[in-house]
């Protein structure tokens, strides 16, 4: 069975309870069959990763140790995926031409996280921006979703439940048999 895939993204700041959620809730995705692509950044990357089980994750870095991060659930880009990654967040970045080299780096990264270089994206974003809205480098995640058509439920605008409700229809869709699991 193809298994399902969800991106945990968010900022840096997000609020304890809000990190607390999001490791609640990787360890039922990772119950239910869902598995994570994160991006091995302190707050909710980490939060995520801290719930989702070794096998249940894959964290995109954008160079070798990131934040420490090690083993083998870490991925780094290859030459040719960085430079199809580059290209994609150089077309949905507001301000590219102002990025530094290692913050072009991350936001390559956020295209690897999504999938968007491929033709399997994941199935649905899972974020926390304040209030929703568009901020910081979790907006260019969301921008690149919006871009390819995945779903974004963001937890700062949607209760916990309400994202896990929302991820069961769409585990439902996707196999339509396993309803009652």
């Amino acid at each position: 069975m193809t298994q399902l895939v969800y991106a945990g993204i968010g900022s840096r700041a997000t609020p304890r309870a809000g990190l607390e959620s999001m490791t609640v809730m990787a360890a039922w995705l990772a119950r239910r069959g869902w598995h994570l692509h994160s991006g091995g950044a302190a707050g909710a990357d980490a939060a995520f990763a801290a719930g989702a089980p070794a096998g249940t994750r894959t964290l995109f870095l954008p160079w070798p140790g990131y934040r420490g991060n090690a083993g083998p659930d870490c991925r780094t880009l290859g030459a040719d995926r960085t430079r199809r990654c580059l290209a994609i967040a150089a077309a949905l970045h507001p301000a590219w031409h102002r990025c530094s080299p290692a913050a072009r780096k991350l936001h390559a990264r956020n295209v690897a996280i999504l999938a968007a270089d491929t033709d399997a994206p994941v199935d649905a974003v899972v974020a926390w921006t304040e209030g929703g809205a568009l901020r910081g480098g979790t907006a260019m995640g969301i921008r690149i979703a919006h871009e390819f058509g995945i779903p974004v439920l963001n937890l700062g605008s949607m209760q916990p439940r309400a994202v896990c409700e929302r991820l069961e229809e769409i585990r439902a869709a996707a196999f339509p048999r396993a309803r009652s699991a």
